[in-house]
């Protein structure tokens, strides 16, 4: 009798914050999407994403809300500008991944509030 593992397709990975996770280098699930939102100038979709339940999404959309709106491509309303100052402040996880061996969770707030480069990742942003 041969037994045979089976695994599920369902996803259960967290979303992670990456440009080259993995041994295939690769963008994450996250990074794609948001890029392919910023492609298709769908920007109403990315201010939706500040109130995600996901800690990278909130990350992206805060970064790129602000600089839409510097650049004068958005206008961020009254709440939205509310919604990112609570993200300031946020204690979640934002889980960061480079290569295939390295990860790292750091909170929100950290990460939003520092020029500190956390494997390249918030140089990206803010260059």
């Amino acid at each position: 009798m041969v037994s045979i593992p089976t695994f599920s397709q369902q996803k259960s990975e967290k979303e992670i914050l990456g440009y080259s996770c993995g041994y295939s280098g690769e963008p994450t699930s996250v990074i794609i999407k948001f890029d392919n939102l910023l492609y298709e100038k769908k920007y109403k979709s990315i201010k939706a994403l500040l109130y995600s339940k996901i800690p990278v999404e909130n990350f992206l959309a805060v970064v790129i809300s602000k600089k839409l709106a510097d650049k004068k491509n958005i206008t961020l309303t009254k709440s939205e500008m509310e919604r990112i100052d609570e993200l300031h402040k946020s204690t979640e996880k934002v889980p960061i991944c480079g290569g295939c061996t390295y990860y790292i969770e750091i909170e929100l707030k950290e990460l939003l509030n520092s020029k500190k480069e956390v494997n390249g990742v918030t140089s990206y942003f803010f260059d």
